[in-house]
């Protein structure tokens, strides 16, 4: 792939293009795009006719044509740069959609577990709840605290106080219930005040009473 410029004598000098000097630099041109593209190798040794150039119109249609190869080449290189850096922001996004999908359904599960965590707390608790209200009732076969709280309100108030009825509606009378069985004794005795017991009232009852029975035994009529 050479070219060799040869000026022919003064008095005998060309003008304009040589015969076939377009087809000759198109070929040129050509392999050196090959190379310059790496669609072939170089060959070492390789032996070739080397390109004349023998008028200066030679040279500028070759120079012209060099220039525009390279300029195709050039823009062909800046369009690969392009598709290339957005290949990798596209496949950066999908990774990002990616990270915030695996984000999005581990935040999914751990909420699922804090649930499966609360309800299970929440069954357990009813359940200590109801043995209180009904001594009696068996809840472990029951999967649900709104199992158990339904079938507790059943068996204290009837089937009319859980039959239809919401599930707030329920909580609310099992809650009722609750509040009776949890009531603190002694809480009651400080809401009825405190008594004390008076060893003179005591004793005034004991006279009271016993002049009640004297008085008693007056009015009854005497025996024939």
């Amino acid at each position: 792939m050479l070219f060799n410029r040869k000026k022919e004598d003064g008095t005998h000098q060309r003008v304009g293009l040589s015969d076939g000097v377009e087809a000759k630099v198109a070929d040129f041109v050509k392999d050196w795009a090959a190379l310059q593209r790496g669609h072939r190798q170089p060959v070492a040794d390789r032996k070739e006719e080397p390109l004349k150039l023998l008028t200066d119109a030679d040279v500028a249609y070759f120079v012209k044509a060099m220039e525009d190869e390279a300029a195709l080449i050039e823009a062909e290189i800046e369009d690969a740069r392009k598709r290339h850096i957005a290949d990798i922001a596209q496949k950066d996004a999908q990774i990002a959609a990616i990270n915030r999908e695996i984000e999005s359904r581990k935040a999914k599960l751990q909420d699922q577990d804090g649930e499966i965590h609360r309800r299970a707390l929440a069954l357990v608790d009813t359940k200590d709840i109801a043995k209180k209200i009904y001594p009696a009732f068996d809840a472990e076969n029951f999967a649900s605290a709104l199992d158990v709280k339904r079938e507790v309100v059943r068996r204290r108030c009837g089937d009319g106080a859980v039959d239809g009825k919401t599930e707030a509606y329920i909580d609310e009378r099992f809650e009722l219930l609750a509040a009776r069985v949890n009531t603190d004794p002694f809480a009651v005795v400080m809401a009825d005040g405190i008594r004390r017991n008076d060893p003179k009232d005591a004793a005034e009852k004991a006279y009271q009473e016993s002049v009640q029975r004297l008085r008693d035994a007056h009015k009854q009529s005497p025996e024939n």
